[in-house]
């Protein structure tokens, strides 16, 4: 048996509470806005729990909402998808592309940062590009400058913009995993900045000029400009005050897997009569094998793992090796059509 397409998906079964735009659009702005207020009234109290929300995304959609990743060749109706060894070999170069990834964490750990840097900004524009198309309607004006220039944006706003306003702690961030791993010469980085003055200036320049073309490119493609500009500009407040860990901490869960989860809400059987529950069941088994490689990685690097930072750098390096392939997956999802 074949699944239908995304696309058929669409189709063939009405729009899951889930996937509806109301939910994708409340959840995402209602967390941010949530900690932006809380961030400007309560800043000494919310400081005390500032790992808490990316902690707590290791079981609350953050490590599950790329849990699926198994399955989604044979629900997209890839013809390799439904062939057993296929699958078998995809799952095994899936698991090795991590572990090269978690392993360049170890024996090139400033490569690494920048990768899952670079890879993130990518990755997550990615995604909002196509919950603005998909959900929003959003059109290409400048056809494929438009995509990437959304893309780009999107990315860099929960990325490169609190690397621009935090950038000690991202300087602590690379430190806290050269620590985890026993790599000494990555402590470096906690003695100066993390980027020097006329790459920090280059950068700021660059995210500026992005920034401003999209949102002249907003006002083109947006079948609602006025939405998506306030969109932007929650995130871009968010991410310029309230400190990374925290900032990134509940936009890693509460928007980007949340709006991922929604999507592949979509690719759930359509026969499935319970769709929030049979996804549930269906990311449960790879997260707790993601749960027990984290374990497993803390119980390696615990000589090294002294306090909270530190755990919390080696959870992201666990993340950034998982999402390697993961992107690379998500990507081929847009470029790879179903077979009919």
């Amino acid at each position: 048996m074949k699944w239908p397409s995304e696309r058929a998906l669409v189709r063939l079964r009405p729009r899951s509470v889930l996937w509806s735009p109301l939910p994708l659009t409340v959840v995402p702005w209602s967390s941010l806005a949530l900690l932006l207020v809380l961030w400007l009234l309560f800043p000494q109290s919310l400081t005390r729990l500032m790992y808490l929300p990316l902690l707590v995304s290791t079981v609350l959609l953050g490590i599950p909402h790329g849990a699926l990743d198994h399955l989604v060749p044979t629900r997209l109706g890839w013809r390799w998808g439904q062939r057993l060894g296929a699958v078998g070999l995809y799952i095994a170069a899936y698991a090795l592309l991590a572990a090269l990834a978690l392993g360049l964490w170890w024996l090139w750990p400033r490569a690494a940062f920048w990768g899952f840097v670079l890879l993130s900004c990518l990755h997550w524009g990615h995604g909002d590009l196509h919950y603005l198309e998909t959900v929003q309607g959003r059109r290409r004006w400048l056809g494929g400058w438009s995509a990437a220039i959304t893309l780009l944006a999107r990315g860099s706003l929960p990325i490169l913009v609190p690397l621009l306003a935090f950038p000690e702690w991202f300087g602590r961030l690379a430190s806290g995993v050269g620590q985890a791993f026993g790599q000494a010469e990555a402590l470096t980085t906690a003695t100066g900045p993390l980027l020097s003055p006329p790459v920090f200036s280059g950068l700021g320049l660059v995210v500026g000029v992005i920034l401003l073309a999209y949102i002249a490119d907003i006002l083109r493609s947006s079948r609602v400009p006025l939405t998506e500009l306030a969109e932007t500009t929650l995130l871009l407040l968010t991410f310029l005050l309230v400190p990374a860990p925290l900032s990134i901490g509940i936009y890693f869960p509460l928007w980007h897997a949340w709006r991922h989860l929604g999507r592949l809400l979509h690719l759930q059987p359509a026969a499935s009569g319970r769709p929030v529950l049979r996804l549930s069941l269906d990311l449960l088994p790879i997260s707790l094998v993601a749960l027990a490689l984290l374990g497993g990685l803390y119980l390696w690097a615990a000589p090294q793992v002294h306090n909270l930072e530190t755990f919390a750098a080696l959870y992201l390096a666990l993340i950034a090796a998982l999402t390697l392939p993961h992107a690379l997956l998500v990507a081929a999802m847009e470029l790879k059509p179903a077979s009919p």
